[in-house]
Formats: C-alpha cells, sequence, structure tokens
C-alpha cells in the first residue's frame, strides 16, 4: 500500500512539476496570424517585431504554446495540458511564416499550426522567388519547417480560398445538393491531403475553413474525411471537454490585427481564463 501511494505521489508531481494538468475541462485560446511582411494598411499582417513581443509576452505571463494535435489528444486520448495553453495559427501558409515566423518559433521554442493552400504551394513550388509580402511556402519548405517539430500544418483547401460562381471558400453554394457539395470538398481537401502524403510525408488532421466562412453541412463530411478538428475566425475562447469529440469543430480564434497585441487580447480575456 506505501508503495502504491508513493508512487502515485510521484506521478502527481512528475505531471504538475511540468506545468501540467490532468483536467476534465480546458479553456484554450487560439490566436489567428496571418503575414508577418508588416501592416501595410492590412488588418491580418504584422511584422515580425510585433510576433516577438508577443511571444516574450507569453513566456514571460506562463503560458505555452500547444498543437492541435495536442488538443485533440487531451480530448480523444486522455492527454495532458499545460496549465495555460495557447495555440498559435497562421493561415495562407505565406513565405513569411518560414522565414520569419520559423526562427522565431525555434528562438522561443513556441510551435505554430501552419494552415496551408495547395494550389498556392505548387505554383510558388514551381515558380520559386523571394517575395516578402506575396510568397508562399515550397513543399520543400513545409517539409522543413515540419521536420523542426515546431510546425503542424492544417489543410487551408487545395484551391477554394475564393470567393466565385456563388461559393464562398469551402461552403456550400446556394441550391446545391448536399451530395454535390460533399463530392466537392472530397476532391478538393482530398487533393491537398494526398499532396502533403506524398510530397511531405505528413496527414492533417485539423481543416481551416477560408474566410472562417464556416458550414454545418460539411461538419460530417469533414470527420468522414478524418479531420478530427476544424477552426473558425469567429472570436471566442475554447472550452474542451475530455471525451467529447465536437468540441473540436468550429473552433474559435482571436485574429491579431497590427494595433492589437497579444497582451491586450489575452488580458481582456482575463476572467475567462482563471
Amino acid at each position: 500500500m506505501r508503495k502504491w501511494i508513493l508512487c502515485l505521489s510521484l506521478a502527481v508531481f512528475l505531471l504538475l512539476g511540468t506545468g501540467m494538468q490532468h483536467r476534465e475541462t480546458v479553456q484554450v485560446p487560439i490566436i489567428m496570424y496571418h503575414s508577418l511582411a508588416g501592416a501595410g494598411g492590412s488588418n491580418t499582417s504584422i511584422d515580425g517585431g510585433q510576433f516577438e513581443a508577443d511571444l516574450q509576452y507569453l513566456r514571460e505571463h506562463g503560458y505555452e504554446a500547444v498543437t492541435l494535435s495536442q488538443l485533440v489528444d487531451f480530448v480523444h486520448h486522455d492527454g495532458a495540458l499545460p496549465e495555460r495553453p495557447v495555440v498559435l495559427t497562421f493561415d495562407d501558409g505565406y513565405w513569411n511564416n518560414y522565414s520569419i515566423g520559423l526562427p522565431l518559433a525555434k528562438a522561443y521554442a513556441m510551435p505554430f499550426v501552419l494552415s496551408v493552400i495547395g494550389r498556392d504551394t505548387e505554383i510558388w513550388s514551381e515558380q520559386w522567388a523571394e517575395n516578402l509580402r506575396h510568397g508562399h511556402v515550397t513543399w520543400e519548405q513545409i517539409r522543413e519547417m515540419v521536420d523542426s517539430g515546431l510546425v503542424e500544418i492544417a489543410n487551408h483547401t487545395w484551391d477554394l480560398h475564393k470567393t466565385e460562381h456563388g461559393r464562398k471558400g469551402a461552403q456550400i453554394r446556394p441550391g446545391e445538393s448536399l451530395e454535390q457539395y460533399a463530392a466537392v470538398l472530397q476532391a478538393d481537401l482530398g487533393r491537398l491531403q494526398e499532396a502533403l502524403t506524398e510530397r511531405v510525408g505528413i496527414t492533417p488532421i485539423s481543416f481551416v475553413y477560408p474566410f472562417g466562412a464556416t458550414c454545418p453541412e460539411g461538419t460530417e463530411v469533414l470527420r468522414e474525411m478524418g479531420f478530427l478538428a476544424t477552426l473558425s475566425c469567429y472570436d471566442g475562447v475554447n472550452t474542451l471537454v475530455r471525451g467529447n469529440p465536437d468540441c473540436l469543430y468550429d473552433l474559435r480564434r482571436y485574429n491579431r490585427p497590427p494595433d492589437r497585441s497579444v497582451e491586450e487580447i489575452l488580458q481582456d480575456l482575463a476572467d475567462e481564463l482563471r
């Protein structure tokens, strides 16, 4: 009996000592970035210095960046999360996420999630040129980011990040049948899944809606395709519940604009995150 109590106490000590808590629910804020090329009049672009300041604030205030896979592990497989988790995401797969974001992630040991658009990656892989504002990551750069152990890749569609022919991103089109819509998602998202599997050796488990344009009709299709988490662009703190897979769909995020730092965002959420 004494030996069993000693082992249990040691396990608890190790769990707490690493900052990991075995809780049944956890509040997780997700921060949404896009480009690190500088503001330039955009509400979704900041510069590298601002991103580094965010990372410094997170480290100094006890936040630990985690990946979407860790959220899935918490919900599905009894995994542990740190006391103050936060997820950092970059949408669209800009080259500056690689050239500026990856070195900073390494310097601060802060992982992030990069959602890539297959068609853009294909184009820039074939016609590579350094372009800080408009360039996108290549397949080779994606592989390097994944190999760093600090970047998780999410699916952001092959070629649905646009608004045309009555469709906004990956939403269902007015008058479109569920069968037609499912075929569109399976073909487009499946193409990126296959490309990432063949060229990078990974198969993403998360899908990020273009423009944050979520679609209830698509959730079941995404589940059937093997996606275990989806991300929106709606503000809000996420409450993860162990054993409840539904809480991982349409996860909410806070956009990080040039004029509102992560410090300000998280300070506004102080009451929710206690």
